[in-house]
């Protein structure tokens, strides 16, 4: 390390970190990345999907069209600076799960904030893939998946290059508030900046904000004889890749916080797959992953500097969104930081004063 003193230092180099520390080296700042070579990061199991209307009323957040274009932004940049697409743009199909969902749909379509983003319903049997849709369902676009382990993995070798980066575990209890800023062990700087996603909850500075960590497992599968050119959301999901896997996901726990591949997991998500797509003749399980999503009670991500500690800050809480909203976020903060531009409200902790 050609350094020690620096103006940020961020721990983790997940999504999160790697969006921020991206844009403060940009801006200009002198940052150091702490990470333990993610050991325990969720950025490297998560999908990194790319979805404007999340959730079962397909609801669209007024950050819409800002996330997009951040989005867009950092993800062209990337791919400018590192080579390989990053970001893989896919439509989606997704199915309704009930009857009464379509009216959700329906709702949405009157709303001219949506129309780029919807195409047309379509009936039980006029699905555009072979995949069983019992209620029928909508395309939907601006929607993708992000590399993420690639993306953090040329991330790494990018901060290496610059020294940037500290490779070890880091003990919080060694981390300390001084005069004119933090200290971290040998590594002093203007602030700290928690990216550590789940481990958050832990964190004797933050812990109290309300974070809400959800496992999540996802699998890897080969399907014999089938391939799509969508996304596929149901009650669960399927993202095809470039190499002929297919992703499938996801679980949700709330209980049983571990990063611990489980058999009823995968049981669950296969069963799942047998209801998608009940004419496959062969599925060859690849990998099994788990891991824990930061998300936030509200799902919005939790920004800003502790109210006794001003130097030490927080830049987490994304949860299965990250892909979409942190290079927005990460924008935001670094304004923030370089000239005061006030943090977005939603995103601000003190809303939780």
């Amino acid at each position: 390390m050609p350094q020690s003193t620096f103006d940020t230092l961020i721990i983790g180099q997940g999504l999160a970190g790697s969006a921020l520390a991206w844009h403060l080296i940009q801006a200009g700042q002198r940052v150091c990345v702490v990470d333990d070579r993610h050991a325990s990061a969720s950025s490297m199991v998560a999908a990194g999907l790319v979805n404007p209307l999340a959730g079962m009323r397909f609801n669209r957040r007024p950050e819409v069209p800002d996330w997009l274009a951040a989005a867009d932004r950092w993800y062209g940049e990337l791919q400018t600076g590192f080579g390989p697409r990053l970001f893989h743009p896919l439509p989606m199909l997704r199915l309704f799960r009930s009857a009464k969902q379509r009216r959700f749909y329906e709702r949405s379509t009157e709303d001219p904030a949506c129309r780029d983003l919807l195409g047309a319903a379509f009936a039980p049997d006029r699905c555009p893939e072979a995949v069983r849709a019992p209620f029928g369902g909508f395309g939907q676009y601006r929607t993708g998946y992000v590399d993420l382990p690639q993306l953090l993995l040329r991330m790494r070798a990018w901060l290496s290059a610059l020294g940037c980066l500290v490779e070890r575990a880091l003990d919080c209890e060694q981390i300390e508030c001084v005069a004119g800023g933090v200290r971290a062990e040998e590594l002093h700087a203007n602030r700290l900046i928690f990216c550590d996603g789940a481990r958050l909850r832990f964190n004797r500075w933050f812990r109290d904000l309300p974070l809400a960590p959800d496992k999540g497992e996802i699998l890897n599968v080969k399907i014999a004889d089938w391939q799509t050119r969508h996304i596929i959301n149901g009650a669960h999901w399927l993202v095809p890749l470039d190499n002929g896997e297919v992703r499938l996901g996801a679980t949700h726990e709330h209980r049983q916080l571990d990063e611990h591949p489980t058999g009823a997991a995968r049981q669950a998500l296969l069963a799942g797959l047998a209801e998608l797509l009940p004419t496959a003749t062969s599925t060859q399980l690849v990998r099994h992953q788990a891991g824990i999503r930061p998300a936030t009670s509200d799902r919005y991500p939790l920004i800003g500097a502790h109210p006794d500690c001003p130097n030490l800050w927080v830049f987490n809480g994304f949860g299965a969104h990250g892909a979409l909203q942190a290079p927005w976020y990460a924008e935001r903060l670094t304004a923030h930081l370089r000239s005061a531009v006030p943090l977005p409200a939603e995103a601000d902790i003190r809303r939780f004063e």
